[in-house]
């Protein structure tokens, strides 16, 4: 099947035996590129991750681009080569910069942080029954909606239910006694 791809990339000219033509060029950059990413995965931080492949795939689109554009307009790859190659350049790079922003994302596996459930707390001032009022969590304040049909007085240790945003859901430390 790749003896057939070359076959074919080299055959898009005009010219009699094996030319290495700019589709055959970013083909080979485009295998490179996606075998050096899959090669240096594990080394790479992981902010790094998934550039290399990007512009691999991107040099075998324009391979592909190239390739389909010499049979349907049937040009010398010539001109091509050496005159319009800093436009290929500039198409690569576009594409890779593409890529980058909108796929890559996709690829990065992201830690979300998560409140664990019924952990402890202290108020900053008075909640009342449904209102917002300010918590220290793990050492930073935190906006809090008291959950209980009654009052949490200032400095009394309260437990964290979930989150809403920016705000914690908490009841107080009564109720968790009297049900334990």
């Amino acid at each position: 099947m790749y003896s057939l791809l070359i076959w074919s990339l080299a055959s898009a000219t005009n010219r009699s035996g094996f030319a290495f033509t700019p589709p055959m060029f970013w083909l080979v950059i485009g295998i490179v590129l996606s075998a050096i990413e899959l090669l240096i995965i594990k080394t790479q931080p992981q902010r790094y991750r998934f550039y290399a492949l990007m512009m691999g795939v991107a040099a075998l689109i324009s391979s592909f681009v190239l390739w389909r554009g010499s049979i349907a307009f049937q040009f010398d790859w010539a001109n091509v080569m050496y005159e319009a190659f800093d436009w290929q350049i500039f198409y690569w790079m576009g594409i890779s910069l593409a890529l980058s922003i909108w796929i890559r994302p996709v690829f990065i596996v992201r830690k979300k942080f998560e409140i664990p459930e019924a952990t402890e707390a202290t108020t900053i001032s008075e909640i009342l029954s449904g209102e917002i009022g300010m918590v220290i969590y793990e050492g930073v304040s935190w906006k809090a909606r008291n959950e209980d049909s009654q009052g949490i007085a200032a400095q009394q240790k309260v437990y964290v239910l979930r989150h809403e945003g920016n705000t914690l859901i908490v009841i107080p430390d009564r109720l968790i006694r009297i049900k334990g």
